[in-house]
């Protein structure tokens, strides 16, 4: 097997095990990260003896990285046609792996590394440089045919380089790749310079057939779509040499070239059926004017599409534009929501849901889970329904306060004093859910969902309530979506406020996430709207087609955001996210839209 056959192969086998480790979304991200940099170490450590090359290995290794590019960009464009979770998934797995230095710096450690040890300990020569060393290279073996060839592929780079907006890392490496395939296919007679020239063509590949940009530029300009008006365009990112840059006197300039805010007029529009998808993430720190900006989609997109939103309103924020539109306002302390209700699920589905929920809302420890999922079990029991019986299932449902009466009869018949505390430790969690809030269903979703409404939690006690309230309502949405069949339009919106206290992130997907990946088919868009991002759930962040994002100052925040809407890392596209985010004047907003290339500053006109 020859040099370029084998570095093919290696190439298979790295993919193959980053794609399904990637994929595994059993695994968290922080672990995959890990495992995937042990893989690529170890396999070029590996690739280095099979190779007899350490250069081979390192160039083998770098291909496979920029083929994961490839792959990220099929599954960015995929996304647009089927917006499935585990494509989600996948996306954000591989922008963790190309878009973090780290990676890089473990590949050049462990090529470091393997070229010690296949120097020292093997005391063998580098096969590859060896070979290169020993080719006789003439002027009769140039084709100068090809020359005109070469010098004109090599111009297209740099003009696409200077036309299309890349980092400066971006633009090196497309330039230095075209330029060394190009040379390389200047020769002939040389097999290894063939083989050279298929690994050097992954470093062309991603930027001329798969750019983001060409996608996004097929779609009208946004001052073109009838929509709701955001706001007035003040700036737009650009790259290139500063000139008219935006909010001078507080962000850096930077040195040309580079990215800057450049001063910009427009007006921002937003159509929502010009979107990938119908989502909206709106982040800002208190006061900058998120809710603000969510009154008003709520209000215009009743009036120009007739399209309905459900608030659910921890501080009934919302009331007054909900009354405005003659909608219906709902006040959460005076109706009643059973999370235990089936809804054509089986008992043992609704247990594992409504443990999960009542674990994450209340930080329990996994043996006080298995014991909750215990008393729930009993709790069906007590009213017949059983779980390998689907007749049962249709029995009137338990309630939080069956759960409760079932506690204390375990707590009354205890045989031990561990037995009585494990059930005495979740007594106090169980009875504050055993009010007249969560008792039989008594609110009608088709109402609700049919013109603007709002769920006023002011009144409920604690936000422990308030969080499975607004979980268990999620979930009779979503069963009222899925009884209701495919929508072939847009239908509603579901607007969750202070969002990070329901869609926290965690190595398993939120219910938010799971339905914003499937609410398209189903007519729903969600607006969620946060002041700590960094705490949202990673999956609803990528899912959303437009992003806003008004001042943050908290570090960890800012950083984060900063770096989801930069959309790649390079130190001075990050950097002026950072600033810009953190200078922004009250009611102004960098908003990243599927539409767009690049990100825009606007100033929200409410």
């Amino acid at each position: 097997m020859d040099l370029g056959s084998k570095c093919i192969l290696i190439m298979l086998i790295q993919l193959g095990i980053i794609l399904y480790v990637v994929s595994s979304v059993q695994i968290a991200f922080i672990a995959n990260i890990y495992v995937i940099w042990s893989t690529l170490a170890i396999t070029l450590i590996i690739a280095s003896i099979i190779l007899e090359s350490p250069t081979a290995a390192l160039l083998e290794t770098l291909s496979t990285v920029l083929a994961l590019i490839v792959i990220r960009k099929i599954l960015n464009i995929s996304l647009i046609w089927f917006p499935e979770y585990r494509l989600a998934i996948l996306l954000l797995g591989l922008d963790s792996i190309v878009k973090n230095p780290v990676t890089y710096a473990v590949l050049f450690s462990a090529s470091i590394i393997s070229y010690y040890s296949w120097s020292l300990i093997f005391k063998r020569g580098d096969t590859l440089i060896d070979r290169l060393k020993s080719l006789n290279v003439t002027l009769k073996s140039i084709r100068y045919s090809a020359l005109v060839r070469v010098l004109a592929l090599t111009g297209f780079a740099i003009l696409i380089a200077y036309v299309k907006p890349l980092s400066l890392i971006d633009e090196a490496v497309y330039v230095s790749g075209v330029i060394l395939s190009s040379v390389l296919l200047l020769f002939k007679e040389h097999k290894l310079l063939k083989n050279l020239s298929a690994i050097a063509s992954w470093l062309i590949l991603p930027y001329v057939l798969l750019k983001d940009i060409a996608v996004r530029s097929v779609v009208e300009e946004e001052g073109k779509l009838e929509g709701v008006s955001i706001g007035r365009i003040v700036s737009k990112l650009v790259y290139g040499k500063p000139a008219n840059v935006w909010l001078k006197e507080k962000i850096h300039i930077p040195r040309s070239p580079a990215w800057y805010w450049k001063v910009e007029t427009g007006n921002f529009t937003y159509n929502p059926y010009a979107q990938i998808n119908y989502h909206i993430l709106i982040a800002g720190s208190s006061g900058t004017g998120k809710s603000s900006l969510a009154k008003k989609l709520i209000k215009e997109l009743y009036y120009q599409w007739a399209i309905p939103s459900l608030t659910i309103d921890p501080h009934n924020e919302y009331v007054k534009v909900i009354e405005e539109l003659d909608g219906i306002v709902v006040d959460a302390s005076k109706i009643s929501i059973n999370p235990l209700e089936l809804d054509e699920s089986s008992p043992r589905e609704r247990i594992v849901q409504v443990a999960d929920t009542i674990q994450r809302v209340f930080r329990l420890g996994n043996l006080q889970r298995a014991v909750l999922e215990d008393l729930l079990e009993e709790a069906y029991a007590e009213k017949g329904i059983l779980n390998d019986d689907p007749e049962t299932w249709k029995l009137k449902p338990p309630t939080f306060l069956t759960l409760l009466k079932v506690i204390e009869k375990r707590i009354e018949y205890a045989r031990s004093s561990g037995e009585r505390s494990r059930y005495e430790g979740l007594k106090p969690y169980i009875r504050l859910l055993s009010t007249s809030i969560f008792r039989e269903t008594t609110i009608k979703f088709s109402d609700i969902l049919s013109k603007p409404s709002v769920i006023a939690m002011a009144n409920l006690p604690g936000d422990h309530v308030k969080a499975i309230l607004s979980e268990t309502l999620l979930r009779k949405i979503a069963h009222y979506m899925y009884v209701s069949g495919e929508s072939t339009g847009l239908s509603h919106y579901i607007v969750i406020d202070e969002a990070h206290r329901i869609c926290r992130r965690s190595t398993e997907p939120s219910l938010v996430a799971r339905l914003m990946m499937e609410s398209r088919k189903y007519g729903i868009g969600f607006i969620i709207i946060t002041q700590q991002p960094l705490d949202i759930d990673e999956a609803i962040i990528a899912n959303s087609a437009l992003k806003i994002s008004f001042k943050l100052s908290e570090p960890e925040n800012l950083d984060y955001m900063a770096k989801t809407l930069a959309g790649y890392i390079s130190e001075n596209r990050l950097e002026i996210f950072k600033e810009a985010l953190y200078y922004m004047p009250k009611f102004y907003a960098i908003i990243r839209d599927s539409r767009l290339a690049e990100p825009a500053i606007v100033k929200i006109e409410l």
